[in-house]
């Protein structure tokens, strides 16, 4: 089955504001780099292609570095149009599925993306929701269905009501590395004492470099 994996970023240099009382900005800079880089290891070693959906120069720059070589810049009406068009293109040159995954989950791997493309099955949808049961951090869907994203606030909620008015079959994944994002200074912080304990990976070895 054709994958396809969008990655969407908004930038290096502002992303992840809410951990400005923790991280500066050139701290907060690597820290969303080290995060994009994990995740295009992860997904061009599951999907037949990555696309990186975004503005930012710097994260153009990082994914074609990766071989990541179709990138989409982010047009007006914000990410919701910029993914249904990134989706479009997909589909047009063979998607049978997409997988929209958000740069900041330190723990993704390959295993959560087939988790993610099995539990869908041949037609339906899968949205793994992040720690707070609020936000997607991952989502599964048919390429070309009538499906709209709701990425945003409440994105959990809105997806699932989504599915259910274009009658798709959309199934909760419920997986550790799917649900664990940094968001908030108290996230980073539980990322930080991850450090050299069972969990640890190639994203936390070093972590402390980022302060």
């Amino acid at each position: 089955m054709s994958v396809v994996a969008i990655v969407p970023v908004r930038s290096l240099a502002t992303g992840k504001t809410r951990l400005g009382t923790v991280l500066g900005r050139s701290e907060r800079y690597q820290l969303n780099e080290r995060f994009l880089s994990h995740t295009l290891r992860v997904t061009t070693a599951f999907a037949v292609s990555t696309v990186v959906v975004s503005r930012c120069a710097d994260v153009l720059q990082l994914a074609r570095s990766s071989g990541v070589g179709h990138l989409f810049e982010v047009t007006r009406g914000g990410l919701n149009p910029a993914l249904t068009n990134a989706s479009k293109v997909a589909r047009a040159r063979g998607a049978v599925r997409i997988v929209i995954l958000p740069a900041d989950l330190p723990f993704v791997c390959t295993d959560d993306l087939h988790a993610l493309v099995s539990h869908a099955g041949r037609a339906g949808a899968t949205i793994a929701p992040d720690q707070r049961r609020d936000g997607t951090n991952a989502l599964c869907v048919p390429a070309g269905h009538s499906f709209r994203f709701q990425f945003g606030a409440s994105s959990f909620f809105k997806h699932k009501c989504e599915a259910e008015n274009v009658g798709l079959n959309m199934t909760v994944i419920s997986r550790p590395s799917l649900a664990f994002d940094i968001d908030l200074p108290a996230d980073f912080s539980r990322l930080q004492g991850l450090e050299g304990s069972d969990r640890d990976t190639h994203f936390t070895n070093g972590l402390q470099n980022v302060r």
